[in-house]
């Protein structure tokens, strides 16, 4: 008996050990190390010493605008207020710079302390762990002298063996009972160590996970102010030019909104007549997309981008027409700078603009029966005109934030202005969107709060009951989460990121698949139960070699050579895709888990045809057939 508690200490002390070095798993540490903040720091530096240059040079231009008279145009003070617009985001943006290099130095020498806190545990817990190891083997080499190992009594043969000794050794049957005191008191305080260490390391986990998302925010907002610094230089080299080269200069670069709208107008019109301007066969686009078009989505066109929080502008809006003196045929969605923008239908890529000058970036696709969509103000595009995309997938970034690229010249905050032409005639894109995805449906005027509920209930997979996750964050959303339902490793969103990395697959997906699978971990039969096994579709067991390699194989087979173009959840299963491969053969109920689970991440309904990427897939060059992990349909 005995025997058995120590061999008993010695299994749990072991698992332990090899459950605290699970824990601190994470590849994030080099990615943050490696970020050099003096460099940084330099680099936003050098920026805006370039950027005062330039306003100074608009000092002086405004000097020379004034002449003898000391007045300015009108014309020309308009265009100031502009530039003077973007110079306050520049020094907004440079304020929020300065503010994360602040954090990310404060995190790394906080990452610093707490590593050295780790070390030295560690150190110890090594000491004390091989201590416990030689004390219990002393313990149970001690006791096997005089005691039979399967009736817990003492042994005659062991007993004679021993009779010259055996005062001294029924004396250490007495100092056994008292060693085994000492050594549940070391074992007591080793697992107290042992959770303090985890606390520590999970602090670790989650300062990585801070400075790697502020990393993130840094390299957005860097981007945005070197996009800034062009467009002040644009300008300033149009107005060094003469009076009739900086008309001709304005034409070409400025594009207004009337400018914008009549060019819309004219493109629906002569595509409505089948009139196609373009540098490809366009008929021959057609004839594959209609074989690729499918009628199984519940609305016929999808939102462009999510979450949607606030619409700013509405389709119609009287005040929009007074400005700008045309109409407003779409709506204008608040989103942040570079949010992934999607194809709402699949489609022909009729028109792109894109480029770096000072006009507005922005895309027009023509679908079947009728429909035309328009993005407009986008700040990077991933498409070109002739490509044919599907329902979800990937088209560019929104914009929009005043001096950044693809902004135009008179631009009032970011966002994404999104508008439908059906035969022609343009939609409110209300009639025909899914209300319900709206994060709340108290920013609706009234009449779109009734289309709100009917769309909440028309929804052919009921989730009105879900309770989301409570946290106003994302970040924090998603760590509830995994608090809540993971096991081990599986709690850590450092773990998640680890494992999306490089896919470009959005990790709250493949966070879902994991818990619609195996929920993250509690039902995987493996050492700690931190799970590398899987289970395909027919109901084989897929080995892995660690719980990393079996949570990467999730987002590596939606990039693999049968998945690579699909982009929406549905598409996924059989609920959303009656004909082609399929990840999983459930035509609901997986799926269902993973609408569930995304829904309370996200913290609003998610719809069934909710895309997945949020950059191109990196394979869809070459797609190749590996990582089939969990999809036994995908060869049928």
């Amino acid at each position: 008996m005995k025997k058995k508690i120590f061999l008993t200490c010695i299994i749990l002390l072991s698992w332990w050990m090899s459950l605290c070095t699970a824990q601190s798993i994470n590849t994030t540490t080099t990615e943050v190390n490696d970020f050099d903040v003096q460099s940084a720091m330099d680099k936003m530096q050098n920026l805006k010493e370039n950027l005062d240059e330039v306003i100074q040079e608009l000092y002086i231009l405004d000097g020379k605008e004034r002449g003898t008279d000391n007045t300015i145009s009108d014309k020309y003070r308009s265009t100031r207020k502009e530039i003077v617009n973007v110079i306050q985001t520049i020094n907004q943006t440079t304020d929020t710079i300065n503010e994360q290099l602040q954090k990310i130095t404060t995190y790394k020498k906080l990452m610093l302390l707490t590593y050295k806190e780790i070390q030295a545990s560690r150190s110890g817990m090594v000491d004390t762990k091989e201590y416990i190891e030689n004390f219990s083997n002393f313990i149970y080499k001690l006791d096997n002298k005089l005691y039979n190992e399967e009736t817990n009594t003492i042994d005659e043969i062991k007993l004679l063996i021993n009779s010259d000794n055996v005062p001294v050794t029924l004396a250490n049957d007495y100092m056994i009972q008292s060693m085994m005191i000492q050594l549940n008191d070391l074992m007591s305080n080793f697992q107290e160590n042992e959770e303090s260490q985890l606390e520590t390391i999970k602090k670790l986990n989650d300062l990585k996970t801070k400075t790697k998302e502020t990393i993130k925010q840094y390299q957005i907002e860097i981007e945005k102010l070197q996009q800034k610094k062009n467009y002040l230089i644009q300008f300033m080299k149009l107005y060094q030019n003469d009076e009739e080269q900086r008309q001709l200069s304005i034409s070409n670069f400025f594009e207004s909104t009337k400018a914008v709208y009549d060019k819309t107008i004219e493109l629906v019109k002569d595509i409505k007549k089948w009139v196609y301007k373009v540098d490809f066969d366009m008929d021959k686009k057609i004839a594959a997309l209609n074989k690729l078009e499918n009628d199984n989505e519940a609305y016929i066109l999808a939102w462009p981008l999510y979450p949607i929080e606030e619409i700013q502008t509405y389709f119609g809006d009287i005040n929009f027409q007074k400005e700008y003196g045309v109409p407003h045929i779409g709506i204008q969605i608040k989103a942040e700078q570079s949010t992934p923008v999607y194809a709402a239908r699949n489609g022909i890529v009729y028109f792109v603009a894109d480029n770096d000058e000072i006009g507005i970036n922005r895309a027009m696709i023509v679908h079947t029966d009728g429909y035309i969509t328009i993005y407009q103000y986008l700040n990077k595009t991933v498409i070109k005109p002739g490509d044919i995309v599907r329902r979800g997938e990937l088209i560019g970034y929104s914009g929009w934030e005043p001096g950044t690229r693809g902004a135009g010249f008179i631009s009032k905050g970011a966002n994404l202005t999104f508008e439908i032409f059906k035969d022609g005639i343009a939609m409110d894109p209300f009639d025909i969107l899914d209300a319900s995805i709206v994060k709340n449906k108290d920013v609706l005027p009234e009449g779109y709060q009734i289309k709100y509920l009917r769309d909440k209930y028309a929804r052919p997979i009921d989730i009105t009951d879900l309770e989301l996750m409570t946290w106003e964050t994302l970040a924090k959303r998603e760590s509830q989460f995994l608090m809540r339902y993971g096991v081990g490793i599986y709690k850590q969103v450092a773990f998640r990121e680890d494992v999306s990395k490089g896919t470009n697959i959005d990790k709250d997906m493949v966070i879902c698949i994991a818990f619609a699978e195996s929920t993250l971990g509690r039902y995987l039969s493996t050492n700690a139960n931190i799970g590398n096994v899987g289970n395909n579709d027919r109901g084989d067991r897929v080995p892995f070699y660690s719980a990393y390699a079996g949570a990467r194989a999730i987002p590596l087979t939606l990039n693999n050579g049968y998945l690579w173009s699909y982009h929406t959840i549905n598409q996924l299963s059989r609920y959303g895709n009656k004909e082609g491969k399929i990840y999983a053969s459930s035509p609901i109920n997986r799926q269902t888990n993973v609408l569930k689970c995304l829904s309370q991440i996200k913290g609003y309904y998610i719809p069934e045809d909710f895309p997945f990427r949020i950059w191109p897939n990196p394979n869809i060059d070459n797609p190749t057939p590996e990582t089939i992990s969990f999809g036994e349909n995908l060869n049928q």
